[in-house]
């Protein structure tokens, strides 16, 4: 049930409810699991960011540091995060619960060397390439460590995600009733026009695409709802 509902909503482009607290989730996640009409969206939006990836890389390896943070000091994820919202570091938490900025590393590190070993062992990577990934793995997860305003960058994140996991079913939308192709509105919107003014330029009320948007999301809650696994 919970698996046939998380499809359905992210089909809509609507995941941020189901990814709340540590989420951090790319675009490129919620979009595996889009409808072929976002999922054209997404793709001309993907597009046209020219290939942005700013920042996506360290999305796992601070999830990956704040669960280690809490492994070490006893904590929860959830108080973690709770703690760097108020503007401490990881290396602070972990300092005034029993651990160290070192502890958090080195286990973060240590889970990814062995993987590392293991594509060296099977051959798909080099010893030399091994190391390198593994000293700016070392580099990255100790300047995160140590900042503290990653809480902030956490939220702006979280944000960022919740934006572009909806604006897909709001294109659709507002293409259904402005009668815009999907490509100019999503050019547009690249190009810094925000999707009311593009709406409203055309003369339509940027209300109706709201409502005509939680419309279909709505049917598709109680469809999900309804279905068994």
């Amino acid at each position: 049930m919970k698996r046939t509902l998380r499809s359905t909503l992210t089909g809509l482009g609507i995941t941020v409810a189901l990814a709340a607290g540590l989420t951090l989730t790319a675009p490129g996640a919620v979009q595996a699991a889009l409808t072929p009409g976002d999922q054209a969206v997404v793709t001309q939006l993907e597009a046209q960011r020219g290939g942005e990836r700013t920042g996506r890389r360290g999305a796992p390896l601070v999830a990956a540091l704040v669960q280690a943070t809490a492994e070490a000091t006893g904590l929860s994820a959830q108080d973690v995060v709770t703690a760097l919202r108020g503007g401490q570091s990881l290396a602070q938490i972990a300092a005034a619960n029993g651990s160290s900025a070192e502890d958090v590393v080195q286990a973060v590190t240590a889970r990814a060397r062995e993987r590392l070993d293991r594509q060296v062992a099977a051959g798909r990577l080099s010893q030399e390439r091994a190391d390198e990934q593994l000293a700016r793995l070392t580099t990255q997860a100790t300047d995160l460590v140590n900042d503290t305003t990653l809480g902030t960058k956490i939220d702006e994140r979280i944000d960022t995600a919740r934006t572009r996991a909806v604006t897909p079913g709001l294109v659709r939308a507002a293409s259904d009733i402005t009668g815009l192709p999907v490509g100019d509105i999503t050019g547009r919107l690249r190009d810094g026009e925000s999707l009311e003014q593009i709406v409203r330029s055309a003369g339509a009320d940027p209300a109706a695409v709201i409502d005509a948007a939680t419309a279909a999301f709505r049917a598709a809650a109680e469809q999900a709802m309804r279905a068994t696994r």
